[in-house]
């Protein structure tokens, strides 16, 4: 036998008898270096957030924010985000639109303060994303995250999101947290010879209505506007559909005779969805001569039982 051909058998005999290990070694140098290919390049969590153009909308049926106030919205967010986190509440607080201030907090700094001790819980880093755009109200998704390279943290957190809305004025802009947009004003009456209502405003959320309604019986008799005997007892109609209002389960909203009171119906509806609301109606006006809430029968003989429309009408 010759040399090449000694060479060639011993080669063999080698990776048959250590052929099976070596295999399995190199999977796993393989794996390994995947791995650690892997870790090297992950990107850091901020870039992995940052999914779209920060100044694009997600949503792009409403416009989109105008070039020129590009500038002026990221710097307002940025001088919001560093005296939250830095718990300058004053600074902060002052920065939010009046109606948000007594919507969300009451006029109470000291509630703002309790919101910021919660979410800016240590230090803190955003990202920030345009969502869409409504007239020259800007929605942006706020994330609120640990600040990795300040506090040493590895992950275990869950950042909180949070849409908030820049409203522009004279002075530049200013906002609105936790999914508060707006107050819409309505001053719209309408009445008949039974009842009276008064749309006086509604209080807008990026996910809700909230109509803010004062309600006169004009009778010496009971008027029920709801007690939940039938099912959508109060709508509001957005054209192509209908709402039901979502603030009175197990319920009961009834008038005594020449009671006047303040109440809110508040209604699921998306700020962006472009739907315009039409009126509110009132299903199953009753005008009874008495009411007694009876859970086994809650039929009572009614005067007029009629459904009653409430024009919108800004």
């Amino acid at each position: 036998m010759n040399f090449n051909a000694r060479v060639t058998l011993a080669i063999k005999n080698f990776f048959k008898k250590y052929g099976r290990i070596i295999l399995i070694v190199f999977i796993i140098w393989l794996i390994v270096f995947l791995i650690n290919q892997y870790l090297k390049n992950r990107p850091k969590v901020q870039s992995m957030i940052n999914t779209y153009t920060p100044d694009d909308p997600i949503i792009d049926d409403g416009g989109e924010v105008p070039e020129s106030y590009k500038p002026t919205i990221n710097t307002t967010v940025e001088n919001y985000f560093n005296f939250c986190n830095n718990k300058n509440y004053d600074e902060a607080y002052s920065m939010l639109t009046d109606r948000c201030k007594e919507y969300l907090y009451g006029n109470d700094i000291s509630l703002f303060q309790q919101y910021v001790d919660n979410v800016y819980n240590g230090k803190k880093i955003y990202n920030l994303q345009n969502y869409s755009n409504v007239g020259e109200t800007y929605i942006y998704d706020m994330v609120i995250l640990d600040d990795i390279e300040a506090t040493g943290t590895t992950g275990g957190y869950t950042p909180y999101k949070e849409k908030i809305a820049l409203h522009k004025d004279k002075e530049g802009f200013k906002i609105s947290n936790q999914g508060y947009i707006e107050l819409v004003d309505y001053n719209t009456v309408t009445e008949d010879e039974n009842i009276k209502v008064t749309v006086n405003s509604k209080d807008v959320s990026y996910k809700k209505e909230g109509y803010n309604v004062t309600l006169t019986n004009k009778t010496d008799k009971y008027i029920v506007i709801l007690d939940n005997s039938i099912s959508n007892e109060i709508t509001l109609n957005l054209g192509d559909q209908k709402r039901k209002v979502t603030n009175y389960a197990n319920a009961t909203l009834v008038l005594n005779p020449g009671e006047t009171r303040e109440e809110v119906f508040i209604f699921d509806k998306f700020y962006d969805d472009q739907k315009d609301p039409t009126e509110i109606s009132l299903e199953n006006v009753r005008v009874l001569e008495n009411y007694i809430i009876d859970m086994e029968d809650t039929s009572s003989s009614a005067d007029r039982m009629y459904g009653y429309n409430i024009t919108l009408r800004k």
